[in-house]
């Protein structure tokens, strides 16, 4: 199915999510998944189409929301590690403590997960500050981001 602003949708065939949808977001591919929940498909669309119609302006508020829940336990510890050396020693390894803006710019949208008309969640590749583990904000509100949860996937 072909739509004005999702473009190409695909209807997966393990029926994990009831559509999904790539757009162009700044020089990246961005997956849409897009679960209809308990709203018809049209609605789901619809707000699918309004998050990827104002996507800059959501993505950098959704990257503010992470700076401010997760910057602190970044610089407290997750920028510190043990590497392992070629004799089997560990060598302690501490990146620099980061501000806001270069936690922000570390954060790089990856997928969009739409559930019926009023969630919407982030999830950003964050130059393995983490570990291997994703960045995900979540707003219950719809397009508000008032009501938001942030987490570390994987």
């Amino acid at each position: 199915m072909r739509h004005d602003i999702l473009g190409e949708i695909e209807q997966p065939e393990d029926r994990t999510f009831d559509a999904i949808a790539t757009i162009q977001h700044d020089s990246r591919q961005i997956k849409f998944q897009i679960d209809r929940h308990d709203q018809p498909p049209e609605a789901a669309l619809k707000f699918a189409a309004e998050v990827a119609i104002r996507l800059a302006e959501l993505d950098k508020h959704a990257r503010q929301i992470a700076a401010k829940e997760l910057l602190e336990t970044y610089n407290d510890g997750w920028n510190a590690y043990d590497e392992v050396q070629d004799d089997g020693s560990l060598k302690e390894v501490v990146n620099p403590e980061l501000s806001s803006a270069e936690f922000e710019a570390r954060l790089s949208l990856c997928e969009v997960y739409i559930e019926g008309n009023r969630i919407v969640e982030f999830t950003y590749d964050n130059d393995d500050m983490f570990w291997g583990h994703d960045v995900a904000v979540l707003s219950r509100d719809g397009m508000n981001f008032t009501n938001t949860e942030v987490q570390l996937h994987g």
